[in-house]
């Protein structure tokens, strides 16, 4: 933004996904890559211009690409197993080897895309 806003209006976290976003990052889902990639680049359009429909001032990608905000990390790196919490059997991630990067640069993959669809300003959430 070239007139900077003293409280610039963005969302927290990630929008709600519609079911057929859900049904794309599902294990259901079985498209190939590029058709995964059109129909979820068409969905990240649409959610960028909800976004500035509605006035915000800083826009994501809905965090639409990932599966949950806590397993993208296992998902951007080697060395994690998915495995049930013996507590309450819901799944959790644990580290069992050195991590390594799976594909180096994913987010700022997600970051250029998000640039190419607006001309606000933009974030990305950097899972840590």
């Amino acid at each position: 933004m070239s007139d900077r806003v003293l409280f610039p209006a963005s969302i927290i976290g990630s929008m709600p996904r519609p079911g057929y976003v859900k049904h794309l990052i599902s294990d259901d889902c079985t498209l190939p890559e590029d058709e995964y990639r059109r129909l979820m680049g068409s969905a990240i359009r649409s959610v960028v211009a909800m976004q500035e429909m509605a006035g915000l001032d800083v826009v994501s990608d809905g965090e639409w690409w990932r599966k949950s905000y806590i397993g993208v990390i296992a998902e951007l790196a080697h060395g994690f197993e998915l495995s049930l919490n013996p507590a309450d059997g819901r799944p959790w991630t644990i580290v069992v080897d050195r991590l390594a990067p799976k594909q180096p640069g994913f987010i700022a993959q997600e970051v250029r895309f998000l640039k190419q669809l607006t001309s606000r300003d933009i974030k990305a959430t950097l899972p840590a």
